[in-house]
């Protein structure tokens, strides 16, 4: 049975296969993706699980090629087809890979963004006040993944800060605003930003979050705050993530008081 406290403080099978069902498909697509050393191989399983919108796994698996492959025409193709899947929480890593990876991986970065961007929902600013940017988040001591807990990090603390009427997570386009349009739109600007610490004592999992508000665009940190929790079971992504959501509301209550304190 589990339990958890909170806490704060201010192609192994060919790819040609007919696959029985769709599930079995993206399976089969993220396994050769992962562990086949022939890249041309990796390449069509990137390209294919581009199809598979909706799948976790499919995201899952080329978020973590984008990041981790050694080839840089899978990379590059990873960045693509996470473009066609269409799902936003790719855009900060794709935003790294567009400025600082190697040509080919750098133009196909930039042409997910185009998709991405291009399909992202309107964004209505009524009644808000202060726009928050929610950083890049770090993982340490969970490397395996470390990717994905990065994506489930990111979408919780966005959540969170979406449940603040006067706040908003989002911009036009899913882009970053820059000065002068948070001045064109009467907005205070902030960012939240911090890193997760996942330890393991026995059959006990702990999370330790640590998070930090600075301005926004000029990142000068105005506050701290941070917060535990623990759980038993194994070290393994539904275990970590567990404990995740357990913290992530109650150390966003200091991120939403200063918000609050500074409208």
């Amino acid at each position: 049975m589990k339990k958890y406290f909170v806490t704060l403080t201010v192609l192994t099978v060919s790819l040609f296969w007919p696959a029985r069902a769709r599930a079995d498909a993206v399976d089969v697509l993220v396994n050769t993706l992962k562990t086949s050393k022939n890249y041309k191989v990796r390449v069509t399983a990137a390209m294919l699980l581009s199809s598979h919108k909706g799948k976790s796994k499919a995201f899952s698996a080329l978020l973590n090629a984008l990041n981790n492959d050694k080839n840089p025409t899978v990379r590059g193709t990873a960045a693509l087809s996470l473009g066609k899947l269409g799902n936003p929480a790719a855009i900060p890593f794709l935003k790294k890979k567009a400025s600082k990876e190697k040509s080919y991986v750098r133009k196909m970065a930039k042409a997910a963004l185009k998709l991405l961007q291009n399909n992202c929902p309107p964004v209505s600013f009524a009644g808000k006040k202060i726009y928050l940017n929610v950083g890049p988040m770090g993982v340490n001591g969970f490397s395996s993944g470390s990717t994905a807990l990065r994506v489930s990090l990111r979408s919780m603390i966005t959540a969170e800060a979406e449940k603040i009427s006067y706040v908003t997570p989002h911009w036009e386009k899913c882009k970053s605003p820059s000065k002068r349009d948070l001045r064109r739109k009467k907005l205070k600007g902030y960012m939240v930003d911090g890193t997760l610490v996942v330890s393991q004592s026995g059959s006990e999992i702990s999370c330790n979050l640590k998070v930090f508000i600075t301005t926004y665009p000029g990142k000068a940190i105005k506050m701290m705050t941070s917060g535990g929790a623990a759980l038993t079971g194994s070290l393994d992504v539904g275990t970590v993530k567990t404990c995740v959501e357990a913290v992530v509301p109650v150390v966003f209550r200091g991120v939403a008081s200063y918000l609050a304190r500074n409208l």
